[in-house]
């Protein structure tokens, strides 16, 4: 079975594997926060969302978790949320549905494995990336974070990083990221959602064309629905 990925906007996407729905990120409020504009709206409203099995959150900030839509969403789909235990005590749902992770921890849902890796982004709490995997593909999803030295041992399929820069991986420090996990895909994310983290992805095809590096960048406008296999 293949796996489909949307992109929502910012750190937010949609992904299908084994048949069942991970959510990351979530982020669907479009109202301007403290000093932040939102440039691009979320592509989708929690209404037209399919069902979420899975809620995946990397840390604690508004663009990555909208608490208030979150708790919409799970009163509608009682997902299972894998989150740190800071985010996941502000979560309006029973303990049997919150998977609290540390770092170099896996859980196990729905036959994906889920196994969180250290995040280096300074103004987080507890940030952490994860590796996504079941029997056949793998993803990496680092949600925001500078590089670190778990890169140089992680492996994935894809590869679903930053390109924003500021307080995340720039478009350069992604190219020298992907370099080190050396996935077959790279999806940029965390990009344009806001002025100071303005960038043109598809910049990251030019740095892999007439490279030794296999990787090909894959570049999903928010909203559309790229496919795995």
């Amino acid at each position: 079975m293949g796996i489909k990925i949307r992109y929502l906007g910012h750190s937010s996407f949609t992904i299908n594997m084994n048949g069942k729905n991970i959510l990351t990120d979530p982020y669907f409020d479009n109202n301007d926060k403290c000093s932040y504009k939102r440039l691009i709206n979320c592509a989708m409203p929690i209404s037209s969302l399919p069902e979420i099995d899975t809620i995946l959150i990397s840390h604690e900030h508004f663009d990555a978790f909208d608490i208030a839509n979150t708790n919409l969403l799970v009163k509608k789909n009682s997902p299972k949320i894998i989150a740190h235990r800071s985010v996941l005590n502000k979560i309006d749902c029973g303990e049997n549905y919150k998977y609290p992770m540390l770092e170099y921890m896996t859980k196990t849902i729905n036959d994906i494995s889920f196994t969180a890796y250290p995040a280096h982004h300074p103004t987080s709490f507890y940030p952490l990336s994860y590796l996504i995997a079941d029997k056949k593909n793998s993803i990496y999803f680092s949600g925001d974070t500078f590089m670190t030295k778990e890169h140089d041992k992680i492996k994935a399929d894809i590869a679903i990083l930053p390109i924003g820069g500021k307080i995340t991986l720039d478009l350069i420090s992604a190219v020298s990221v992907a370099k080190k996990i050396r996935p077959k895909y790279l999806i940029p994310m965390s990009y344009n959602t806001f002025s100071h983290i303005k960038q043109d992805p598809y910049i990251l095809k030019n740095k892999f064309e007439n490279t030794r590096y296999d990787i090909k960048p894959v570049v999903i406008e928010p909203g559309k629905e790229w496919k795995y296999k």
